[in-house]
């Protein structure tokens, strides 16, 4: 039998999920952080939506701002991941830090992350709580990605990107490119 619990106390049970680095520039002050609660909204118009703690650094950045970076990392970026996700920018400058290469954005001021294999420039729409977190729609103005990192459909070519995928508790994991198959219904 199926263990039962209504006692909510962990919420990790839908990991693994893609890890992206968001953030955004407000006046002199850039700051990013690792972001694994994040999805795509809607086609047309392009919507994407990353929920972010209210009592996180960035929370208030890209508030300030009205706009973000959603920048996708590959596996090899796991500890840069982990970096950006358990230090807070009000302590110190990540960026400088971490030493992160920033590319200018073409349609907004917030910087791309370099080292991301796909990036979104975003310009912030909406902001809507829920709970403990907001949720923060913006409007996918440009995308970025790495030449080969995707095929002719839009697939992500595990071939040559391992994605980075949250696991939980402080924990990566990678797909595995053996175990890509196209399954189609019966």
């Amino acid at each position: 039998m199926k263990k039962v619990t209504t006692q909510v106390t962990k919420f990790q049970y839908f990991y693994p999920d893609t890890v992206a680095l968001v953030g955004a520039r407000s006046g002199e002050r850039t700051n990013f952080m690792s972001c694994a609660w994040h999805s795509a909204l809607s086609f047309s118009p392009p919507l994407f939506g990353v929920l972010i703690a209210k009592k996180r650094f960035t929370h208030g950045v890209i508030s300030e701002a009205r706009e973000f970076t959603v920048n996708f990392l590959g596996y090899e970026q796991a500890r840069l991941s982990a970096r950006m996700g358990r230090t807070s920018g009000r302590d110190l400058d990540k960026v400088k830090e971490s030493h992160i290469k920033l590319l200018p954005a073409k349609v907004i001021q917030s910087p791309i992350v370099g080292e991301a294999y796909a990036a979104f420039e975003c310009k912030l729409l909406e902001v809507r709580p829920y709970g403990d977190h907001d949720l923060f729609v913006g409007e996918v103005l440009a995308v970025w990605e790495d030449p080969g990192a995707f095929d002719a459909d839009g697939r992500l070519n595990t071939g040559k990107i391992r994605p980075l995928l949250y696991l939980g508790c402080d924990y990566y994991v990678t797909a595995d490119p053996d175990t890509v198959n196209h399954i189609l219904p019966e």
